[in-house]
């Protein structure tokens, strides 16, 4: 991976959207000959354009399951077991603590 030093960051200005003539003289621009894998993009002059936004998804929800557990909490009929809600966070803790793997 390359290393950035935030000195050379400097340079690098806010997003701003790309006027007409800087389009035409982006697209005038000669193209480069794709570059072999593995030689990087900066060495390669690879430039990105976003055209539309991204939106999220929203995550998968089951209302219906979420209310059934809701009014089991609240009547007390949900079954809470103390020693597995222990278990799943020391699991939680042990695999957040773990270095990451490539």
């Amino acid at each position: 991976m390359t290393s950035v030093e935030p000195s050379k960051l400097s340079a690098v200005g806010a997003a701003r959207a790309v006027t007409a003539g800087e389009r035409a003289q982006i697209e005038a621009r000669p193209r480069p000959a794709a570059a072999p894998a593995g030689s990087g993009a900066a060495a390669s002059g690879v430039s990105l354009e976003v055209s539309a936004p991204v939106e999220a998804a929203a995550p998968p929800v089951d209302a219906e399951r979420v209310q059934a557990i809701k009014s089991a909490l609240r009547d007390g009929s949900y079954p809470l077991v103390p020693t597995k809600i222990a278990d799943a966070i020391i699991a939680a803790q042990v695999s957040l603590s773990l270095p990451e793997r490539n």
